[in-house]
């Protein structure tokens, strides 16, 4: 089986290109649906999307990312670890079906079939991006190209469909989701696991305990950003939903582009970061850090002001802009994150818990600055808990006091 290193040039742009054609169908496929729908049925389809975002990280819980760490170190365990990541990822699917049926019960009486479907389109999206994940893995990238095409095709067709035959959001949703399973069984057949590592019980501890931690970042970026619908909601500004939603619709052009070159990169970033002494790669580390916390923490406020004193009258305009002024910061901490996600089982873990404390701060701010700020405030809020992400790495860097050699994740079998 061949295993991947960094892809050349044109297998490189290739996968970049295919994941940007998604991204800019799917913004364009939410504008055309505002269009088709009008403000007030769009605005339901904005709020169920939005506050089902955090379903899509559930359902891959990190393996993706585990898979391109773990695979280049373990080569004599590839087929075997295959086996256990799609294990993995079935637990996660019944884990994450379980979550959006009491979501729903609970929260979403009223609009249970968008909000269900939705939450059935996020999962569906997160165990799209496990299989392509595994796929390059393996060293077929072309799959990952051919997958994100395919959705291209079909969104263009729902949205077509929702103009010329007036479909409705629950039915475009209906009709994506079926789109989504059916690609995702026809990659995970193609995947071919076997499950003879099922029965080693180290190999499996390390891929759980990796998938796990590896996940929580990803996570914490859902739940937070679901968070955010929830207190425009629950604050009365529920209308502002929209403005939200096509922020972070059109920042993940962007920001998941960043992720996915990252992604990209990772076998080869990890088998250099493995076995080797991370003292100057962790002093580099906080350097950085400390430069981006003190200039964020006056940047980000200044962002805030100048948004409400400017751009409030924009609506949905000003939240993109004000995103796009966000967007250095948020790229800062993830590229932080990543190094120590890939680094030592220490810094997995330090960087995992720092994102979890990042929650508990955006969860206080979000009830502090949207009931004022609204929308614009709500995006300022993402940055401050990136800060804090960033403090608690800068924090453990800190407790590092003399060189040492890191036992990695993934060195023993």
């Amino acid at each position: 089986m061949r295993l991947p290193g960094t892809p050349r040039t044109r297998g490189l742009a290739m996968l970049l290109g295919g994941r940007a054609a998604f991204r800019g169908t799917v913004l364009l496929s939410n504008l055309a649906l505002l269009a088709a729908w009008g403000a007030g049925e769009y605005e339901d389809y904005a709020q169920a999307m939005g506050s089902m975002m955090f379903l899509a990280p559930l359902a891959s819980i990190g393996i993706e990312k585990c898979a391109l760490k773990l695979i280049p170190r373990l080569r004599h365990t590839v087929a075997s670890l295959v086996g256990v990541f799609v294990t993995l990822c079935a637990l996660l699917l019944s884990v994450a079906l379980a979550v959006l049926a009491t979501t729903v019960s609970l929260g979403h009486s009223g609009h249970w079939a968008i909000a269900g479907l939705a939450g059935l389109y996020a999962i569906c999206v997160g165990l799209t991006q496990v299989m392509v994940g595994l796929s390059r893995a393996l060293g077929r990238p072309k799959r990952d190209v051919a997958a994100h095409l395919t959705l291209c095709v079909a969104l263009v067709c729902w949205t077509g469909a929702a103009f010329v035959f007036e479909v409705s959001p629950v039915t475009f949703l209906a009709l994506t989701v079926t789109t989504m399973a059916t690609l995702n069984v026809v990659l995970l057949l193609m995947l071919r696991p076997r499950f003879a590592g099922l029965r080693r019980r180290t190999l499996v501890r390390i891929a759980v305990r990796t998938s796990l931690l590896m996940a929580i970042p990803d996570l914490v970026g859902g739940l937070s950003m679901s968070l955010l619908f929830v207190v425009l909601k629950v604050t009365g500004a529920r209308a502002e939903s929209t403005g939200l939603y096509m922020a972070s619709v059109a920042s993940a052009l962007l920001l998941n582009a960043f992720s996915y070159l990252l992604r990209v990169l990772q076998p080869d970033v990890s088998r250099s970061l493995n076995q080797r002494d991370l003292t100057a790669t962790y002093d580099r580390l906080a350097r950085w850090l400390r430069l981006l916390v003190l200039v964020g923490v006056l940047y980000v406020p200044a962002v805030l002001a100048v948004a409400l004193l400017v751009l409030r009258p924009y609506g949905g305009i000003g939240v993109v802009i004000v995103y796009a002024a966000c967007v250095p910061v948020i790229f800062a901490v993830g590229s932080a994150n990543y190094v120590m996600e890939n680094a030592s089982a220490g810094a997995l873990a330090a960087t995992s818990v720092g994102a979890a404390i990042s929650l508990v701060a955006v969860g206080a701010l979000a009830f502090s600055i949207v009931p004022w700020a609204g929308a614009l405030g709500a995006v300022t809020v993402l940055a401050f808990g990136e800060l804090v992400h960033a403090l608690f790495i800068l924090r453990w860097l800190r407790t590092l006091e003399k060189p040492v050699s890191h036992v990695l994740i993934g060195e023993r079998k």
